[in-house]
């Protein structure tokens, strides 16, 4: 769901749909988010509204609007994701498409992002359920996905769009979120900071004994 969503949510479908390999892939790494905004076709919802989330440091964003997945979710609301890595010559080349089951997606991906969603909207999980809405203000984007224990480096585009599946058959656009982000290795602690952690978290003990 950001993600997914949410992210991003989240370009980790590269790994899951079994796509090529880049050279530069490896692990542990970072995903540094960039920004958001709704598809060309972007359904009847808007996943997030306003879309902009606002830059509180050089690493994290804070979000401030309405969270609205928009429907039941429940076994005929599904997730498609279109990953898309940007090229040389600056354009994005789908690297995988994938779909799933709105549920099986959360659990299987988004856990830690949704854990974070839904502490900040005082919720707790499960799925299926009803339609999940929430006023948010200020929470911190999460956007670190689960399951996945490589990456290629590089620029992505991610597509998230939930889909309502009718009895017939007919697919109904419910919302679309294209997200914007950087795959970099992950960066080591600094030794002094670690230490510097370890010395506070030291004395916090000795004050709470």
């Amino acid at each position: 769901m950001i993600a997914t969503i949410m992210k991003s949510i989240i370009l980790c479908f590269v790994i899951e749909g079994g796509c090529a390999l880049w050279e530069e892939i490896a692990g542990p790494y970072d995903i540094r988010f960039s920004y958001g905004s709704n598809c060309d076709k972007r359904g009847k919802i808007n996943l997030f509204e306003p879309i902009k989330a606002r830059k509180l440091n050089r690493t994290h964003f804070v979000y401030s609007g309405i969270f609205d997945v928009g429907a039941p979710m429940d076994d005929n609301l599904k997730v498609r994701v279109v990953a898309s890595n940007k090229g040389t010559n600056g354009r994005y080349n789908n690297v995988v498409d994938i779909e799933m089951k709105a549920c099986e997606m959360a659990r299987k991906f988004g856990m830690e992002i949704i854990a974070s969603i839904l502490d900040h909207c005082n919720g707790t999980f499960y799925c299926p359920r009803e339609r999940f809405t929430c006023v948010m203000k200020n929470w911190t984007v999460n956007y670190n996905i689960n399951n996945v224990p490589a990456l290629p480096y590089g620029e992505y585009r991610l597509e998230a769009s939930i889909i309502k599946v009718h009895q017939n058959y007919r697919r109904e656009l419910i919302s679309c979120t294209r997200i914007y982000g950087l795959i970099t290795p992950k960066m080591p602690k600094s030794p002094k900071k670690t230490q510097q952690s370890n010395c506070m978290s030291n004395a916090s003990s000795l004050i709470t004994l």
